[in-house]
């Protein structure tokens, strides 16, 4: 029974590998197309450039998901909803917008960054060892 237990734990984490190395290469062939079209050709320094934007981009975008999946903007938010519902006129009206209303870290809930995350990371870090290369050939 433990055995079971163990593959399958093996295998969401095998899964998990899988999903995010996926995404890396969807990443890495959207680096390399955007090099290409972007600048007519594929070499190092455009490799680095092109790299470091669609990386950046993605990891801003895991990142902001992140925080606003924790809850950091519902505060902000439900302010906001108190000061508009009290400029109108109707309480029972302000009762239903107030209640009716969901926080931003319920409805990003289902959202899974990780493997954005992760591939994201990966591509940063192919970006990396490029500039390495780069500034000692």
């Amino acid at each position: 029974m433990t055995k079971l237990y163990t593959s399958y734990v093996g295998g969401s984490m095998n899964i998990s590998i899988k999903s995010s190395l996926v995404f890396f290469l969807i990443l890495l062939l959207a680096t390399f197309g955007t090099s290409w079209i972007y600048y007519g050709g594929i070499n190092l320094l455009n490799f680095i450039n092109t790299s470091f934007t669609i990386s950046s981009i993605f990891i801003f975008i895991s990142l902001f998901t992140l925080v606003v999946q924790k809850g950091f903007f519902d505060g902000i938010t439900y302010s906001f909803r108190r000061i508009f519902a009290s400029t109108q006129p109707d309480k029972e009206l302000e009762q239903d917008i107030r209640n009716e209303m969901r926080p931003p870290s319920e409805l990003l809930q289902p959202l899974s960054t990780q493997h954005i995350f992760t591939a994201s990371m990966l591509l940063f870090l192919c970006m990396l060892i490029s500039l390495f290369m780069y500034y000692n050939s």
